[in-house]
């Protein structure tokens, strides 16, 4: 038999439900803001992807804001979001540092001339270290909870 009380999982304070609940909520509307930035064309050179970019920054942004009503009231029925939503900030976020570094690797084996015109950092890359912080809050929180 498993002893149960090694798995016991500590009391949920409302404290650290309005941190994780406010930082969720300013990464949803980071990712909504660059859903709109996107979908009105008025930074073509930053992003690229097109209606599917949108898509996928939408569909993270609403994984976001899902979980915050739950976590700002001091429940922990958004933490699933939340770790859903940094699953797919992680995901989407690392494909954009990936096509960052073979930017700037074609730019050092020169096959790229300009550095400025080969080289795009997204808003992506920046939501992805903005979520950071998160990462480790909802760790704290998750420690030995049982999926």
């Amino acid at each position: 038999m498993m002893n149960t009380e090694k798995f016991r999982i500590e009391k949920f304070s409302k404290k650290a439900g309005k941190r994780l609940g406010m930082n969720a909520l300013a990464l949803g509307l980071g990712y909504l803001a660059a859903a709109i930035a996107q979908a009105a064309g008025g930074s073509q050179t930053i992003y690229s992807g097109g209606l599917f970019a949108i898509a996928v920054l939408l569909v993270i942004s609403a994984t976001y804001l899902m979980g915050v009503k739950s976590l700002l009231a001091g429940e922990r029925g958004g933490l699933s979001f939340i770790l859903g939503g940094l699953l797919l900030s992680g995901a989407v976020g690392g494909l954009y540092l990936l096509i960052a570094g073979a930017d700037a690797l074609m730019y050092l084996l020169g096959e790229a001339e300009d550095f400025q015109a080969s080289f795009e950092i997204s808003a992506d890359i920046f939501l992805l270290i903005l979520a950071l912080p998160l990462m480790s809050m909802l760790k704290k929180q998750i420690k030995g909870m049982a999926w």
